[in-house]
C-alpha cells in the first residue's frame, strides 16, 4: 500500500457513443457488465486500485448525470470521493478540476490518472510501474505518461514517441500521434521508438497546475480565484458550475501534454487494452470454441463463427445459424446489424441516427 500522499483520479465521465448502441448517453460503456458476472469496467478498475493506494485516496471524476450510477456501483466510496462536471468539456477542464481539488486536501499530492474503461494484466507489474511512476513524480518537475511496448501495428491506437534523452530513468517524450492510419502505425513500430499511448498519467499536483498555469492560463486563473477566495465547498462547488460552461472542450493530450517541454514517457511491461471499440471489446471479451462473444443468457448458436452477438433482454431466447464475422446487437430499442469490419461507419450510425430522431436513440 502506497504513503497518504498519493492519490488516483479515475476517468469515468465519458459517453463510449463507438460502442453503440450498447453504450449510450445514459448508460455509456464503464457502467456496463460485459461479461455478464456482475462487474463493470469501473468497478474492475477501481478494485485494482485499491491494492494499491488508501481507499480515500481514490477520487472518480464523471459527470453530473452519472453521479448517482457511480454512487451505486461503487458503495464503498464517501460520495465526496466522486467529482462531478456538470457539461462535458473534455478532460483538460476535468483534470484541472481535480488538481485543484485534491491540492486543497493534500498540497504535497502526487497523482495518477487512469481511465475507467482500459484493461490491466500482469497486476504485479501494474504496482511496480504505479510505484516507480509516483516516486518519480514526487521527485521530478516532469508530467509522466505511461506507454506500452506495441505486439503490432495497431491503428486503434494512440502513439507516444520516445527520446534518447532520460530523467531519473524516465524517456522525454519527442512527440503523441492520434490512431494513425496502417502504414504509418507499421513505420512506428518497425522503429521501435513509438509506444501505445495508455492514457495512464503521473505528476506532483503542484507540477501539474504550474505547468497547466503556462498552457492553459486562463482556465488554471479561473480556478485559482475559486479555490483561493472561497473556501466553502459547497459555494465554491456552485461557482466552478457558473463557469465550467465557458471552457473550452479540449482533451489534457491537446491542451497540454502535446505541448509542455517536461513530458516523460514510463514503459508499462504489463499487458493492457482500451475498450474504446468493438473490435477491441472483441479482442477483450471472453469467446466460445467458434471465436464468438455471446453477450446473452439464452442463446441457440449453429454453424457461426467469430461474431459479436448481445442481447440486452436477458428473458429472450437469441437463434442464429449461418452467421460469420457480423456485428448483432439488440437493446430495448435499437437493433444493430453489421459486418464488424464496418467499425469506421459507426459515427456515421449515431450522427444519422440523431439527426433523424434526435436524442432518442443515442
Amino acid at each position: 500500500m502506497l504513503e497518504s500522499d498519493n492519490y488516483c483520479i479515475v476517468l469515468a465521465g465519458g459517453k463510449g457513443t463507438r460502442l453503440w448502441p450498447l453504450s449510450r448517453r445514459e448508460m455509456p460503456k464503464q457502467f456496463i457488465d460485459f461479461d455478464n458476472d456482475g462487474t463493470t469496467l469501473l468497478g474492475r478498475t477501481v478494485d485494482r486500485l485499491k491494492r494499491i493506494f488508501p481507499q480515500e485516496n481514490i477520487i472518480v471524476s464523471t459527470n453530473l448525470d452519472y453521479y448517482e450510477t457511480v454512487c451505486k456501483l461503487l458503495p464503498d466510496l464517501n460520495p465526496q470521493q466522486i467529482l462531478r462536471e456538470p457539461i462535458m468539456r473534455g478532460t483538460a477542464p476535468s483534470l484541472v478540476m481535480t488538481a485543484f481539488h485534491i491540492r486543497d486536501i493534500n498540497p504535497n499530492a502526487n497523482v495518477m490518472v487512469v481511465p475507467s474503461d482500459i484493461v490491466v494484466s500482469d497486476d504485479n507489474d501494474f504496482d511496480v510501474m504505479v510505484e516507480q511512476g509516483l516516486r518519480f513524480a514526487d521527485n521530478n518537475d516532469g508530467l509522466l505518461t505511461i506507454g506500452i511496448k506495441p505486439t503490432h501495428p495497431e491503428t486503434r491506437f494512440g502513439y507516444i514517441q520516445a527520446d534518447d534523452e532520460m530523467l531519473d530513468g524516465m524517456y522525454k517524450v519527442r512527440t503523441f500521434t492520434e490512431k494513425p492510419e496502417e502504414d504509418f502505425a507499421r513505420i512506428f513500430v518497425e522503429s521501435g521508438e513509438f509506444y501505445w499511448n495508455s492514457g495512464i498519467l503521473m505528476w506532483n499536483v503542484e507540477t501539474f497546475i504550474n505547468t497547466s498555469k503556462i498552457y492553459m492560463s486562463e482556465l488554471v486563473e479561473q480556478f485559482e480565484r475559486i479555490y483561493d477566495n472561497h473556501h466553502n465547498r459547497d459555494a465554491r462547488r456552485n461557482l466552478l458550475y457558473s463557469v465550467y460552461e465557458s471552457f473550452p472542450h479540449k482533451s489534457i493530450d491537446l491542451a497540454l501534454l502535446e505541448r509542455a517541454e517536461n513530458v516523460y514517457m514510463a514503459l508499462g511491461e504489463f499487458a493492457w487494452s482500451d475498450i474504446e471499440t468493438w473490435g477491441l471489446l472483441y479482442d477483450y471479451c471472453k469467446k466460445d470454441e467458434d471465436a464468438n462473444y455471446i453477450g446473452a443468457s439464452k442463446s441457440q448458436i449453429y454453424n457461426c463463427k467469430n461474431n459479436v452477438l448481445i442481447e440486452t433482454n436477458q428473458k429472450k431466447l437469441i437463434v442464429v445459424d449461418d452467421l460469420s464475422d457480423y456485428l448483432v446487437v439488440d437493446t430495448d430499442d435499437v437493433l444493430l446489424i453489421c459486418r464488424r469490419e464496418n467499425e469506421a461507419e459507426f459515427k456515421r450510425y449515431v450522427n444519422d441516427a440523431a439527426i433523424k430522431y434526435g436524442n432518442e436513440f443515442v
